[in-house]
């Protein structure tokens, strides 16, 4: 049974581990089979199992059956959040991610990749400043979070702007549906490899199924890595002013 009341000892501890992180990393693409576990990352079938087992304990990850098959995703959006900051604040970025921010052409996980169940990376970034500027957004806690100097699972809420019924209607986001969500409605998260925010929170994930439903945007299978279409790209850049 998960914990009801997890310390943040416990999941430090939790997460003190390379193959549990290989694990929730995997997880971080969206649910997944022991099967696909395994082959994402190479351990063994009792070492996996001792693993989901200590983060189906304290609550991190869940199961549920989809036939012969036990399907684990991690439990709340709130640790995919504080996976992101834990990638932000301590784990070095790869080369070509480095070599991106020197003007050469990004890795495919720093262009566009998921958060968990939103959109992360130089897209998701880009996409959260164009909804601040169109007014759509307004995020709130994001100057005084980053003034806290510290690893935090998001930079602070995000509120909605005037525009914002207008320009989620144009992308055929129902607000309300997405404020009846049993979570955060909208938070700045700190993106990994971009160190600037993208949208998170019921909204962030409202956003995320109506761009793939409007196929702008296809998640390669078993990665986190999400691909732009060319119609994405044309309607990202007419929209949006985002050209990638």
């Amino acid at each position: 049974m998960a914990d009801v009341n997890l310390r943040p000892v416990d999941l430090v501890r939790a997460l003190a581990d390379p193959s549990r992180m290989d694990v929730l990393d995997a997880l971080m693409g969206g649910e997944a089979t022991v099967s696909e576990l395994l082959a994402r990352t190479g351990a063994s079938q009792s070492n996996l199992s001792n693993h989901l087992a200590v983060l189906r304990r304290h609550g991190i990850v869940r199961a549920s059956r989809a036939g012969r098959s036990r399907v684990y995703a991690i439990a709340d959006p709130k640790y995919a959040e504080v996976l992101e900051a834990v990638y932000a604040a301590s784990a070095p970025l790869p080369r070509d991610v480095e070599g991106a921010r020197a003007g050469e052409a990004p890795a495919p996980i720093a262009l566009a990749r998921t958060c968990y169940d939103h959109l992360a990376g130089r897209l998701g970034v880009r996409l959260f400043d164009a909804l601040v500027e169109r007014e759509a957004i307004v995020p709130v806690g994001v100057a005084r979070a980053s003034r806290a100097r510290k690893v935090r699972a998001g930079l602070g809420d995000v509120a909605l702007g005037p525009a914002a019924r207008e320009v989620f209607a144009t992308l055929g986001i129902d607000l309300a549906e997405a404020a009846r969500r049993k979570r955060q409605f909208a938070t700045a998260c700190n993106d990994w490899t971009e160190s600037r925010p993208h949208l998170g929170g019921a909204l962030g994930a409202a956003v995320w199924e109506r761009l793939r439903a409007l196929r702008w945007i296809l998640r390669a299978p078993g990665t986190r890595v999400v691909s732009v279409t060319p119609l994405g790209r044309r309607k990202l850049e007419e929209r949006f002013g985002i050209d990638l």
